[in-house]
């Protein structure tokens, strides 16, 4: 399945250098963001921006969630999603998308 084709959401240079700046980032800050659901899917678009790994399963997920014509564009802390396939296909992994997330499980897509 296809990942959404949303137009990419550029970020501000003051939200870059705030996930860039918070204690425990995991990754580096992409300026622009795409949607991370399949195509087709109902509902906000979503797009991990940055993660906060204390380690201890203790994670604070930076989501931005936005809309096609609602101009919806709002910061998110939701959980990751708790699927998980390893136990039926090895070459598979945890879901990484938000929890609740419209359509297919990240592997899937």
């Amino acid at each position: 399945m296809p990942f959404c084709s949303t137009p990419d959401v550029p970020l501000t240079a003051e939200e870059v250098a705030r996930l860039s700046a918070l204690p425990d980032a995991a990754h580096e800050v992409k300026p622009v963001l795409a949607c991370e659901l399949e195509s087709g899917h109902g509902g906000p678009h979503w797009a991990q921006a940055q993660a906060e790994d204390r380690g201890s399963d203790s994670i604070t997920n930076w989501w931005l969630r936005w809309g096609d014509s609602t101009g919806l564009r709002e910061w998110a802390h939701d959980d990751t999603c708790r699927a998980d396939s390893t136990a039926d296909d090895p070459d598979h992994d945890i879901c990484l998308l938000p929890a609740g997330h419209a359509g297919s499980h990240s592997w899937a897509i």
